[in-house]
């Protein structure tokens, strides 16, 4: 590329560092002797052996190798990880630009080199498509070591589609990191962690959504240790012409939970352009475009601080400033800062003597101090020109803290005694907040998850007020309950019976099959926590399945002494989110378990998906030999914004939702049945199981189930599941739960293989509370029965407080019978069939009482997998076609 700089050097911010040849500056790809040394740890930390790392022994580094895909992108070259080196603190999914603020505008790298000067080291990116070139300049240098240097370079080279704006967009972990965003020369404008809600298919909505900040920080998750922030600001962004000169370009931003994104317009404006952007303005971006031989430029640095606020950006932005100094009684406080005239403009947090400092520009302020349980308190500050000015103490008052019961495992949940709701525990107090909605993090909820051991978290601080307290520990499980008046100043122990064993479930082991914590980009629950959530609901298999991030729990069950309690397997959520040519809707979501987990590989050992049909992934598993399972995961969206992540609303290329209704060889159907010579003659259909329960909806339960129907009615026989699809503690570890046919259901007697083999072949029932025996004849679930006529008997089992209603009977899809259920029991229903046919029983009862209270949201609910009956006794079992 050539390198216009005349006429720009007024723009260009970056001056050379001085030089400090003392400290290391390397920039290298990672392989087996620079691994341990150059790759940052923590847990969103993705590179391995192939990448590119950029370290200036302060700050590692990793840009993803071309061969390695990214969720913008089947190829890689953008910034994967940036951590403090030997710290663990990669908290950061995603820097990647993109062509005109769209998906489908990551261009695809197809080179990155290492380039190392005296001053500093960098990694260089090269790309090309649709006549534009692309460079990003990933650079670090001894002078200020905290700091990430990026210049991206766009140039049109060819002709092309039009390119009028180039963003750079920052994904980090939905309900972890929380962006505080700034407009560094209007502060009165910065929305701090106030953002509006937008919606992507509404762009009246887009248009109230769009900002003009400048410095994004990205304050890490409170659940996380060790803690760390980020810091991004755009210093420059300008058009160099092809016939010389430059010009400064003009943008806009956009935040929202997960994601952080700053754009730069191609051209300048040509009306209006002053303060926040109308459609005056938005209407000229039709307009816009790249001449050829012209470059748009943008300059930017992505700093790491150690904490979990905004003080190490916001102290040099206002460097010049007036130092604040000052008190809160509270060391585990959260202070924010803003303009008496509206804007936020600072977020800190004191030391652990709960000392605060920060730097601020002359104007009146209001100081917020929030504490945990609900405390508050405020004072106005005036700035002037005095070097130092210092705030009385900040006092939030004594807090209410209760103790917590040791050595039991349990799940503790706090509820207000007037029927109120829950309190919320674990609070980051940063009051993140898109529209009017209040967004918790992974970790806050009502609830405390125990598993008996030290680890366990001793006290709780809470709302003064008057609580229910109940103890559960799963659907097998009793519930015990007391009540609780905390008041401001005391300490209370919290005094409650350990639940005890209500109903067995012997030679059925319960499990669930889609799990998520910190190593997803979505969750920010520590290992930990989520081993801590599963042992306190008496589920007894954990499949780990985080997404695009092969991740093994087992050490973390180990290290907390609970391997007689909960057995794991490694897996992964297969994430397609990148819209191409092969696959223009994705391949959605499923989950492949076990999974080999190579700690030195990309993503641990994840497969790549990006760009690919379900059918090569499904043959990329199935490549690894051995008996696996693919589940084609909530394969119907729960809403709009979920459409992308479930297969039959689209079937990834025919752009039209599944049809029950239609045989498998009408269209939109039958994409799901097109073999791939190139993937071992595999379809899309070529799926072990279906998870038909995901969460809590019951009417997305019945759109999948008759989507299931219809496969089973036409001979394609797929194990169906029931999953919790865990986040975060809102969401009720195994709650559905898959309950898995075992002879020997031991946890301590677990293998592995013969979990694998029962899920295979159908011995599966899901449930959110009641337990189910069902044969016909002397035949169980996933079983062949032979003969024209037997008995179908049904065992319900459920603890008193979960209750059941009704008992339902279907024969090839279709209600057979029903039976009122007053409570569990026995039941016995003569069934005869004049061909073969599926029979499958479900149990449904009302959500009310204390089940409603532990689990809102839920209904008591069990399904089963089918009976496959042999009714001519050929041998085979014919499926019965749709009606």
């Amino acid at each position: 590329m050539t390198h216009r700089l005349a006429g720009c050097i007024a723009l260009h911010l970056l001056a050379a560092p001085a030089v400090q040849a003392e400290v290391p500056l390397r920039a290298e790809r990672l392989d087996a002797t620079n691994l341990e040394a150059l790759r940052p740890g923590g847990s969103d930390a993705l590179g391995g052996l192939g990448d590119y790392a950029l370290s200036n022994g302060t700050l590692c580094a990793v840009v993803a190798s071309p061969e390695h895909e990214t969720e913008l992108s089947t190829r890689g070259g953008a910034l994967l990880d940036l951590g403090h080196c030997g710290r663990g603190d990669d908290q950061l999914v995603l820097l990647h630009p993109l062509v005109n603020l769209e998906q489908d505008g990551a261009i695809e790298i197809r080179e990155v080199y290492p380039e190392r000067t005296a001053d500093a080291a960098s990694l260089v990116s090269v790309g090309e498509r649709d006549g534009l070139q692309l460079e990003i300049r990933y650079s670090v240098d001894a002078e200020d070591p905290a700091r990430l240097r990026i210049v991206i370079r766009l140039e049109r080279v060819a002709e092309g589609p039009r390119a009028f704006a180039l963003a750079q967009v920052l994904l980090f972990g939905e309900r972890s990191m929380r962006p505080f965003a700034i407009v560094s020369e209007d502060l009165p404008a910065s929305p701090g962690f106030q953002y509006p809600p937008f919606d992507l298919s509404d762009r009246f909505s887009l248009l109230r959504a769009i900002g003009r900040a400048d410095v994004h920080v990205l304050v890490g998750a409170a659940a996380l240790d060790p803690p760390s922030s980020y810091g991004h600001r755009l210093l420059s962004a300008r058009l160099e012409r092809a016939e010389g000169g430059c010009a400064a370009l003009p943008g806009l931003s956009m935040a929202a939970e997960g994601f952080a994104a700053v754009a730069s317009f191609s051209r300048p404006f040509w009306l209006g352009g002053q303060g926040d952007l109308g459609l005056l303005e938005l209407a000229q971006t039709l307009f816009m475009d790249l001449e050829r031989g012209d470059a748009l430029v943008q300059e930017s640095e992505l700093r790491m601080g150690r904490g979990r606020d905004a003080g190490f950006v916001t102290d040099r932005l206002f460097a010049e400033g007036t130092r604040v100094i000052g008190r809160i009684d509270d060391p585990a406080a959260a202070l924010h800062v803003e303009l008496a005239s509206g804007g936020a403009v600072a977020f800190v947090r004191p030391a652990a003597d709960g000392s605060f400092e920060l730097r601020l520009p002359p104007g009146r302020y209001r100081l917020r101090a929030r504490g945990a349980g609900g405390r508050e308190t405020g004072r106005e500050l005036v700035v002037g020109d005095a070097a130092q000015v210092e705030v009385p103490e900040l006092r939030l008052g004594p807090a209410a803290i209760v103790r917590l019961p040791r050595g039991e495992a349990m799940r503790l949940s706090f509820l207000y005694a007037d029927g109120g709701g829950a309190p919320v525990l674990w609070d980051d107090l940063l009051g993140f907040r898109v529209g009017e909605e209040l967004l918790p993090t992974s970790a806050m909820s009502g609830d405390v998850s125990l598993a008996g051991r030290p680890s366990d978290p001793q006290s709780v601080v809470l709302p003064p007020g008057r609580y229910r307290v109940l103890a559960d520990r799963g659907p097998e499980y009793g519930v015990s309950e007391t009540e609780l008046v905390a008041s401001p100043g005391e300490t209370r122990s919290l005094v409650i019976a350990p639940p005890r064993r209500a109903v067995e479930s012997p030679g059925w082991i319960a499990a669930d099959l889609h799990v998520h914590a910190a190593p997803s980009d979505d969750s920010s629950l520590p290992l930990e926590t989520r081993v801590a959530s599963f042992v306190a609901e008496g589920a007894e298999v954990l499949v780990a399945t985080d997404h695009d991030h092969v991740a093994d729990y087992g050490p973390t069950v180990r290290e907390l002494g609970l391997e007689a309690s909960l057995a794991t397997l490694v897996g992964v959520e297969i994430s397609s989110s990148v819209r191409s040519q092969a696959v223009p809707y994705t391949s959605a979501h499923s989950n492949a378990f076990p999974i080999p987990h190579q700690p030195e590989a990309y993503r641990g050992g994840a497969p790549s998906n990006e760009g690919r049909r379900l059918r090569e992934i499904v043959a990329g598993i199935r490549a690894l030999g051995g008996e696996r399972v693919v589940q084609l995961n909530h394969p119907r969206g729960a809403s709009p914004g979920r459409i992308a992540n479930s297969f039959f609303t689209h079937l990834g290329v025919a752009g039209e939702p599944f049809d029950p209704e239609r045989p498998l060889t009408d269209p939109p159907n039958d994409v799901l049945i097109e073999r791939d010579p190139k993937a071992a003659g595999l379809r899309d259909l070529d799926f072990d199981a279906i998870e038909l329960m995901n969460g809590k909806s019951l009417a997305r339960y019945r759109a999948v189930r008759a989507d299931w129907f219809a496969l089973l009615r036409q001979g394609e026989i797929r194990t169906a599941t029931a999953n919790s699809d865990t986040h975060r503690t809102t969401e009720i570890a195994a709650l559905p739960r898959s309950y898995v046919r075992l002879a020997d259901d031991r946890i301590t007697a677990f293998d592995e293989a013969r979990f694998v083999r029962a899920i295979r072949a159908g011995r599966v029932f899901g449930s959110s509370g009641p337990l189910l025996e069902v044969a016909l004849g002397d035949v169980g679930i996933g079983e062949r029965f032979v003969g024209r006529e037997g008995p179908l008997r049904v065992e319900v089992r459920a603890a008193e407080w979960v209750p059941v209603s009704e008992l339902r009977v279907f024969v090839d899809g279709v209600l057979e019978a029903t039976r009122p259920i007053r409570s569990a029991g026995k039941f016995e229903l003569p069934l005869s069939f004049l061909r073969d046919a599926f029979v499958t029983v479900e149990v449904e009862g009302p959500s009310e009482g204390i089940y409603a209270d532990l689990y809102p949201g839920f209904t008591p609910f069990a399904f089963t997998n089918p009976i496959f009956v042999d009714a001519d006794a050929d041998g085979a079992w014919s499926p019965p076609g749709l009606p």
